[in-house]
């Protein structure tokens, strides 16, 4: 399962590990303050919505071009935590400016900054723990274990935020996020990079291995699981109002999901032992197609609603899991950091900035229902995208499929030298 711990290497310490998770639960901390809040705290500052939709919609544009700047630095740098400290910092700093700032223009090229500066943290935060974990053959069994706390962070962000702001008023808003930044810098000071996988050689490009047949498809199939997913983050809450699910009801199917994504984050290693990734991810779409279907055609079956958000495991935990080890095929070593910031800004940069536009389009000229039809349409569609980028690979048994230090060897040596090339597996 994974890669076996390599002749007399040391085993990664469970302080190390630790420090993963309280990085996971800061940053998904702060991500759980400023994804339900931050369109409330610029109505509370006066803006109009179509101004707060501009400002949301900054989000997003840097979520697309962002990752792989940063991905592309810590590569060419052999960094990742020094990248990820400034982050934390500056982050910090300027959103300590943000209740200072009056104009319209300044809160449009503050959310830029803070965009662009805070997305190198999802990115760049996997990559280092991927590194760290493969280095001792652990990903299957450890990921999860850390990723999950992640979760729960988020979890806690949501109703601790939610309780201040009904006693504080939204003005609160900026010193909660801060106060949530201030300690991902602590946790980010603490860690450490990656023992080398190998000699440093000059870092090879990264774009052209999109041309590979096999990446395109999986990068395809990506971005057709976050397009699917912007009916859900964007509209469903909406959806559940409209039928007349209490806000109540609405934080309980949204818990029931989270809940069910920590779970499987625990027992992921059961998972990856016993199936093949192709059949766990493949799999993950069709449970997709299943649940936002079921969504948008059963919605006042309350039981169903509640069964399906169970769902979540697969459709966001699993497809997680899946994803990042199917990105070790090709991205691995030297084109780490880059290989998670491809597929960070093509899935939620490209994917969920298309899907949410075509989502908005569909739910005022259609009905919403057909919302989450189109979303499921999607999730079909990244099935055959899935299975598609494991063509004419034989499906090796249990998780045996981990050969990313082999492929980045071979793309670096096939990069530094003449030809653009590159490796077939």
């Amino acid at each position: 399962m994974g890669l076996a711990p390599e002749a007399g290497a040391p085993r990664a310490s469970r302080p190390e590990y630790g420090r993963f998770g309280l990085f996971y639960l800061g940053y998904y901390g702060y991500v759980g303050v400023i994804s339900p809040y931050v369109s409330l705290y610029f109505a509370g500052r006066g803006f109009s919505p179509v101004q707060i939709g501009v400002l949301m919609a900054s989000f997003q544009v840097a979520r697309i071009v962002g990752p792989y700047l940063w991905g592309w630095l810590s590569d060419v740098l052999h960094t990742r935590v020094r990248i990820l400290r400034l982050s934390a910092l500056t982050s910090l700093f300027a959103f300590l400016m943000v209740p200072g700032v009056d104009s319209y223009s300044g809160m449009m090229a503050m959310m830029l900054m803070l965009s662009l500066i805070t997305s190198a943290m999802s990115p760049l935060g996997d990559a280092l723990t991927i590194s760290t974990l493969r280095r001792y053959g652990a990903f299957d069994h450890s990921y999860g274990r850390i990723r999950m706390f992640g979760s729960a962070g988020f979890i806690a962000a949501v109703l601790g935020g939610g309780a201040l702001f009904e006693h504080a008023g939204m003005l609160a808003f900026p010193w909660l996020a801060s106060a949530m930044l201030a300690i991902l810098a602590l946790v980010v000071h603490s860690m450490r990079d990656a023992p080398d996988e190998g000699p440093r050689v000059h870092p090879p490009r990264a774009l052209p291995l999109v041309r590979r047949p096999d990446v395109a498809w999986f990068l395809a199939s990506a971005f057709l699981m976050m397009f699917a997913h912007a009916a859900l983050y964007v509209f469903y809450s909406l959806y559940l109002e409209r039928l007349g699910y209490s806000k109540f009801s609405i934080g309980v199917m949204w818990t029931i999901g989270v809940v069910a994504e920590i779970v499987f984050f625990y027992y992921q290693g059961l998972l990856f032992a016993r199936y093949t990734l192709r059949t766990i991810l493949a799999g993950t779409f069709v449970l997709a197609a299943l649940r936002f279907g079921l969504t948008g055609y059963f919605p006042r079956l309350v039981w169903l609603m509640a069964l399906v958000q169970v769902l979540h495991a697969a459709t966001f935990a699993a497809h997680h899991s899946a994803s990042l080890k199917r990105l070790q095929h090709w991205f691995a070593g030297p084109l780490q950091g880059r290989g998670q910031a491809l597929y960070t800004g093509i899935s939620y940069g490209v994917g969920g900035t298309l899907g949410g536009l075509v989502m908005g389009w569909t739910w005022n000229a259609l009905a919403p229902a057909h919302t989450f039809g189109l979303a499921s349409a999607a999730a079909a569609a990244g099935a055959v995208c899935a299975i598609m980028s494991f063509r004419g690979e034989r499906p090796a048994p249990g998780a045996a499929q981990d050969s990313a230090a082999a492929t980045s060897s071979a793309i670096a040596s096939d990069e530094v030298s003449p030809g653009d090339s590159m490796p077939n597996r």
